[in-house]
């Protein structure tokens, strides 16, 4: 009995180490992500011949695992990332959370893997919506040169073609994604705020989720989401020790003008 606990401590810590290594590649040099995908596949083929996963005493070091193989997962998202681990992740992450409906680690997760799987849908949007309004610009008029009217109808035009390409399909796609992630966020932001463990990070991943969402919505309902996003990020700016990046810090600046 006593040898049989000991060899599945020792493939433990040799998942460990294999995790430490895909860890310090993430910090470090990213870029070598695939490198690492079939270590990353070991670790999880490993874990799965342990009872590891399924011990509820050590629910931290799950939570570190999965974590740090989900950021794996997750490189390379507008392609759709790793797809066998990030489902494997999402499995790990539902099953802590069944067992503590409060951990922040696995409200966070959760909430990551359906901002992941929306990224290739988010990506297509994009691209779409540059398509058309480099195609546009050519023949649209000075901004000096139209009437008040002539604006008007052309600013109702655009809200109308918005209004109509929030209803296609991968408008649509995207929000049924990122409605949950944003849902699994906020619960991850209050039991971290009841639990006295609120992160910079954690707020400023939820203010991306919404930013997101508001650029999938229809315009007569995404300034609530714009504007929860600005809220968000001024909680995430006045906590000791973080400071948002170069792009959130503006997107706080511009929208904050712009809903205040």
């Amino acid at each position: 009995m006593v040898a049989k606990v000991m060899n599945e401590e020792q493939r433990i810590n040799i998942c460990k180490t294999g995790l430490d290594q895909i860890c310090s590649m993430l910090r470090s040099s990213p870029q070598d992500w695939r490198n690492y995908v079939h270590l990353a596949r070991s670790v999880v083929a490993h874990l799965d011949q342990t009872t590891f996963m399924r011990q509820a005493s050590r629910t931290t070091e799950q939570a570190w695992m999965v974590a740090g193989l989900q950021r794996l997962a997750s490189s390379d998202t507008d392609s759709g990332g790793i797809p066998d681990l990030a489902a494997w992740c999402s499995q790990q992450w539902m099953i802590i959370y069944q067992r503590d409906a409060r951990n922040v680690a696995a409200l966070r997760g959760i909430g990551q893997a359906y901002m992941a799987r929306a990224q290739p849908v988010l990506a297509r949007i994009h691209r779409a919506d540059r398509s058309s309004s480099s195609s546009g610009g050519s023949s649209q008029q000075s901004a000096r040169s139209l009437s008040a009217s002539e604006e008007e109808r052309q600013s109702a035009a655009a809200t109308a073609e918005a209004e109509k390409r929030a209803g296609t399909q991968d408008y649509v796609e995207a929000r049924s994604l990122l409605q949950p992630a944003t849902e699994y966020f906020e619960r991850a932001v209050a039991a971290a705020t009841e639990q006295r463990v609120l992160s910079g990070d954690l707020l400023a991943t939820t203010a991306e989720a919404y930013m997101s969402l508001g650029n999938a919505s229809s315009p007569r309902v995404n300034e609530r989401c714009f504007r929860r996003a600005v809220q968000l990020l001024r909680a995430a700016s006045q906590i000791r020790g973080y400071s948002l990046s170069r792009y959130l810090q503006q997107y706080l600046e511009d929208y904050s003008k712009l809903l205040d």
